[in-house]
């Protein structure tokens, strides 16, 4: 038996491979989520094959979906990195696992480790919210808006959350250049089809419809037969700033660790 497939000594089995996911999230000991998060790469696989055969919570719906289990223990590596980081550096409580929202939004991270394919962008921006909805000093309004923000993100796509991002960039540069057509939805179209590289307005109708469905861009308004978009914020909605602003410092103190 190798150093990686010894059994813990007594009363620490910190990899519960034979329990579900209610049993491995909602943890007393946020000591214990720690461990469980930094243990080795071939416990990693274990844990992550023993998610797929387990007994499912109430708050997960999805069946077994892990095909690929290094990529979904890499995941799980770079999230027990962070959790733990965030724990050590004071952004979040030791005990966030009791709290409602840090219950329910741990448990849907590990469902989304489960993924097939693992959709590194929407798991980012679930971090993020994540994060938002257990930071130390968030209010309760803040953090039922994160966690409001993290079943959205679960929603998104990576070519929503790419559409997003440009619509932000946007706004943070000073908006779109204001003409006779800028509130033409056609117009901005060709505007985010040009930011983002493929020219494709199909392809930003698509991922628009999304994002104005989630309420994170405004809706389109017919003006006789022509689409017509609100200039204001590039058409981010309120909303939408908030989710984007918790994305961006997320990424910001990512790249600061």
């Amino acid at each position: 038996m190798s150093d990686d497939e010894k059994a813990p000594p007594e009363g620490q089995s910190y990899v519960l491979v034979a329990r579900d996911y209610a049993d491995i999230a909602h943890l007393g000991n946020p000591s214990v989520i720690e461990r469980i998060l930094l243990r080795s790469r071939s416990e990693k696989v274990a844990y992550v094959s023993a998610l797929i055969t387990s007994g499912l919570s109430k708050l997960v719906v999805a069946g077994p979906k892990v095909a690929l289990l290094a990529m979904a223990a890499e995941a799980l590596t770079d999230l027990g990195k962070e959790v733990s980081g965030w724990i050590k550096d004071g952004s979040i409580p030791e005990d966030f696992s009791g709290r409602p929202s840090g219950y329910q939004t741990w448990v849907e991270l590990l469902q989304e480790v489960d993924s097939n394919p693992i959709d590194a962008q929407r798991l980012k921006a679930m971090k993020a919210m994540f994060l938002a909805a257990n930071r130390v000093n968030a209010s309760d309004g803040d953090s039922i808006v994160a966690h409001q923000l993290f079943q959205i993100a679960k929603q998104l796509t990576s070519g929503a959350l790419l559409l997003l991002k440009v619509v932000y960039d946007t706004h943070r540069s000073g908006g779109i250049p204001h003409d006779y057509q800028s509130a033409n939805a056609r117009q901005w179209r060709l505007l985010m089809a040009k930011k983002l590289g493929h020219g494709l307005c199909a392809l930003v109708s698509q991922n628009e419809r999304a994002l104005s469905e989630l309420g994170l861009i405004t809706p389109i308004v017919m003006s006789g037969q022509l689409e017509m978009i609100d200039e204001t914020s590039s058409r981010l909605s309120d909303l939408g700033i908030r989710f984007c602003e918790n994305l961006e410092r997320y990424e910001i103190e990512t790249v600061k660790r």
